[in-house]
């Protein structure tokens, strides 16, 4: 499947989502409740993918966020891929707030779409300056998994026990490709 076929849009008050479910209660509900109250808050936006039907059949949701070295054990190989001069105490980053795909169209590939797409966005079309695009992925194997076969790496194991596992992948990858 190939994102050509969709237009991504801003979530608005308007837009009906009625009809969207990805399977997770958790994820639903944040879209169809919360997304437009974090937008109110400047907490995150959320993006909605819609077909040629302007029927929603994925979103996500991104906000500012940071890398900080007292957060986690792989900072010094992390740290070291960055020049001397240029090194710092915390790094820019964009966090996938949320993201998911309607049901119906599980095993279609649109996830990773879409995450090329915000790889891709945050390298050819950043406007701030960002490094790595970070998640706190569910902690379940699905998710995980997906993830990590879109080339994000786990940061930490210390949250290995805890509900989600904060991910991230280093923007200057995407770079080093084109």
């Amino acid at each position: 499947m190939d994102l050509l076929d969709f237009r991504i849009i801003r979530l608005e008050p308007t837009i009906d989502l009625s009809n969207f479910d990805c399977g997770d209660e958790d994820l639903n509900d944040f879209l169809i409740s919360d997304a437009l109250n974090y937008q109110g808050e400047l907490l995150a936006v959320t993006y909605l993918l819609t077909d040629k039907n302007n029927r929603t059949v994925a979103f996500f949701s991104l906000s500012n966020d940071s890398l900080k070295d007292q957060d986690f054990e792989k900072w010094n190989s992390l740290s070291r891929k960055i020049p001397n001069r240029k090194r710092r105490k915390d790094y820019p980053a964009v966090k996938i707030v949320r993201l998911g795909v309607d049901k119906s169209l599980k095993g279609q590939k649109i996830g990773t779409e879409l995450v090329f797409f915000l790889k891709n966005w945050f390298t050819t079309e950043n406007k701030t300056g960002c490094r790595f695009l970070l998640v706190d992925g569910y902690n379940k194997p699905n998710v995980i998994n997906f993830y990590t076969s879109n080339e994000f790496s786990l940061l930490t194991e210390k949250d290995e026990n805890k509900k989600t596992r904060l991910m991230y992948f280093d923007l200057t990858r995407m770079l080093a490709e084109n």
